[in-house]
């Protein structure tokens, strides 16, 4: 079993790793647009296509809201699998999951069509082919109970169709487990960051509760129902990106994202079926959407969505 997890872990890294070749979902995070007014009336004049402050002003608020979305659907899809109830594997125990997870994203535009005379696109997902409406994304998760109720775990997460991957770890203290008539409760922290991304710098971190119920079927099979309320920070930030290259002007062109953090509330809902010591999981992520009070994006609105998430795994 610990050889098919390693093999498993080994073709994720491998499938995971930068490559020269681009793929649909790689980002140019240059396309969102500038962030500042002075750069974007830089690339105006020097593009003989002159705006107004006013215009200037607009569309650096149009690029930071743009890159607030892609940074909120990110995250929350990256760190939407959870897959496991409120109750440990035991006080020895271990497991091993394969998994795949969906979460929709936001590719509607924000703001004016007119930044594509600069060039720039006016979608959150300034990605190389189309923007995506839902990432896709399979995983390999690695837990391991530990005495008084605790269990440690890791997740490498691959997102599809991208030179992307994340890295997860999590912990969990069961508060209360093990009772026949009272339901597990549980208290989960996670820590999930993003690798790959050219400029970009990711996290979200995870605070979550759970409560869950195991009822035995057969002797050796058993349905557990979970459900999680989930508290998650999301935190994003730029290199200086030059976003104007072409009109030679490095040091009027170029700037940074400002900091972005934010908190938001998502729930997830799920069942786990096992049968000796194979486990199925499934489950939903709904996040009911969020607006923004965060300095430098004021005001930005993140509508809700949908995901889910399955798992084929291992405990023992």
């Amino acid at each position: 079993m610990r050889r098919l997890a390693l093999m498993a872990a080994a073709v994720l890294a491998v499938a995971a790793a930068p490559s020269a070749r681009a793929e649909p979902l790689d980002l140019d995070l240059s396309r969102l647009g500038a962030p500042d007014p002075d750069v974007w009336s830089t690339i105006g004049f020097r593009a003989s296509s002159p705006l107004t402050p006013e215009q200037a002003v607009q569309y650096a608020k149009d690029a930071r809201q743009r890159f607030a979305i892609l940074s909120t659907d990110l995250a929350l899809a990256l760190s939407s699998a959870v897959l496991h109830p409120a109750s440990t594997t035991g006080h020895t125990g271990f497991a091993v999951d394969l998994e795949v997870a969906t979460m929709a994203v936001h590719p509607d535009p924000i703001g004016d069509s007119s930044v594509a005379a600069l060039g720039f696109g006016n979608k959150p997902w300034a990605n190389e082919g189309k923007a995506p409406s839902a990432l896709y994304m399979p995983s390999v998760h690695v837990r391991k109970a530990f005495p008084w109720s605790l269990e440690f775990g890791g997740r490498l997460v691959y997102l599809t169709a991208s030179n992307y991957f994340a890295a997860q770890g999590e912990g969990k203290w069961a508060i209360n487990e093990g009772f026949d008539y009272i339901p597990d409760v549980a208290v989960r922290g996670a820590y999930t960051r993003l690798f790959g991304v050219k400029d970009l710098s990711l996290s979200a971190t995870d605070l979550d509760f759970m409560i869950s119920k195991r009822w035995g079927l057969m002797g050796v099979t058993s349905l557990t129902p979970y459900l999680v309320a989930r508290f998650t920070y999301v935190s994003a930030s730029t290199g200086r990106i030059e976003f104007a290259p072409s009109l030679g002007a490095p040091e009027e062109t170029q700037g940074s994202f400002p900091g972005f953090s934010a908190g938001f509330y998502r729930t997830t809902l799920g069942v786990r079926f096992t049968a000796y010591s194979v486990a199925l999981g499934l489950e939903g992520t709904y996040f009911g959407g969020a607006k923004m009070t965060a300095k430098h994006y004021e005001g930005v609105k993140i509508a809700s969505s949908f995901g889910g998430a399955a798992k084929l795994g291992w405990e023992w």
